[in-house]
This record gives structure tokens, sequence and C-alpha cells, in this order.
């Protein structure tokens, strides 16, 4: 029997079954959310440090920018 190419269907099919679950894996939204919940993070770490800097520097008489 001639074999009509369904070697090559069979390789695309599982070519784009992967490409459809990579791309349904939902890998760059959870690093985007990562990201955005370290950044916010941070910046509340950083407002607390600068809030606690500048109520201690006025303890001493100085205030500074």
């Amino acid at each position: 029997m001639k074999n009509n190419g369904s070697a090559s269907f069979f390789a695309v099919a599982i070519v784009l079954v992967v490409a459809g679950l990579f791309l349904r894996w939902d890998l760059v939204d959870w690093l985007i959310d990562a990201v955005g919940l370290l950044f916010i993070v941070v910046g509340i770490a950083a407002g607390a440090f600068a809030a606690v800097k500048t109520m201690s520097s006025r303890k001493r008489g100085q205030v500074s920018l």
C-alpha cells in the first residue's frame, strides 16, 4: 500500500496540539502577575522605610528630603 502523506499529517497534528497546549498554559500571565505583586510588596516596604526614616529624623530636629 502506498503512503500518501499520512505521516506528515500526523506530524502537523502533533505540532498543532503542542502549540495549542503551550498557548493555553498561561505562563506569561503568571509571570506578569508575580512581577506585579513583587513591585507592590517592594513599593510598600520602601514607603514604610521612608516613613520610619522621616519620623526618626524629625525626632532629632533634622528634616532632610
